[in-house]
């Protein structure tokens, strides 16, 4: 380090011993001259630094700091949220059931057409509500009670111990909801499976929950059975049955085949439960 210095010093002491001539022809002095050789390094060192534009940092704005005490800010910031806030659509309104429609078995013809379009979307048993875990014969007959006869059962059939396992159906009952919303509401698996099946329009898939809600658990609980018969055909066993509620309690009665050109089986083909025992007589 002692002899870098020593040369360094040697150096600029030969430069202010030697007179130097400008290119005009001047004589410079050596302070002079010491003065350009130190502009001219400082120029070079300057020019190698920032040279790669890589290395060339970008200007950064000024920075605030705020204060926990700025009220200014608070303003500003609640300013622009209730901008951005009223710059927002308003908000789609919630979807509720306001009413419901059911078309009879008399009109289902002229409602068919629409019907049979209907690009459908469903849910089925997925809750443990009262329509999911009650027996299908169960909600059958308090579907009786609300609703009345099905819009369609499997006497409309016209071949139905043709139909595969998933097509033969115990009842439907279509609705109309909220004036123009079509639903329709079917057994799973005939008599003896639990809840039903509910469809509707698919544009309202998201809905389903909430029509599901509002309709029928709202009506179920709360209806009383009413007595009722329809034809089933149990596709596994190739056997027809007599189902339904005689008033006191469920039966399923094996028959041959029906005529299905006399439509719906007849009220009075209920089985009758027979005259109730009598008392046990003390002697």
């Amino acid at each position: 380090m002692r002899r870098l210095h020593f040369i360094r010093t040697f150096l600029v002491g030969l430069v202010l011993l030697v007179p130097v001539v400008s290119a005009n022809g001047q004589h410079l002095s050596s302070s002079e001259l010491l003065k350009r050789y130190m502009n001219a390094r400082t120029a070079v060192l300057a020019s190698r630094d920032v040279q790669p534009a890589s290395f060339r940092l970008p200007p950064r704005a000024p920075e605030t700091l705020y204060l926990e005490g700025d009220t200014v800010r608070a303003w500003l910031e609640g300013f622009e949220h209730q901008r951005l806030l009223s710059s927002l659509p308003d908000p789609l309104p919630l979807f509720t059931v306001d009413g419901w429609e059911k078309i009879s078995h008399l009109r289902a013809p002229a409602y068919r057409k629409a019907f049979d379009r209907t690009e459908w979307a469903f849910t089925g048993s997925n809750s443990r509500s009262p329509v999911d875990t009650m027996r299908t014969a169960d909600l059958r007959s308090r579907f009786q009670t609300l609703f009345g006869a099905p819009t369609v059962t499997l006497a409309e059939s016209p071949s139905p111990d043709s139909l595969q396992r998933e097509q033969v159906i115990e009842f439907e009952y279509w609705f109309l909801l909220n004036d123009s919303i079509r639903v329709v509401v079917l057994d799973v698996n005939g008599p003896w499976d639990r809840g039903v099946v509910l469809a509707a329009d698919r544009r309202y898939r998201s809905r389903l929950s909430v029509i599901k809600r509002d309709f029928l658990e709202q009506l179920i609980p709360e209806a009383e059975r009413t007595p009722f018969v329809d034809y089933y055909y149990n596709v596994d066993q190739q056997a027809w049955y007599l189902t339904g509620f005689d008033g006191a309690s469920f039966f399923d009665r094996r028959i041959e085949r029906p005529d299905m050109n006399l439509g719906r089986p007849s009220p009075d083909r209920i089985p009758d439960p027979g005259p109730p025992e009598a008392p046990n007589e003390q002697h």
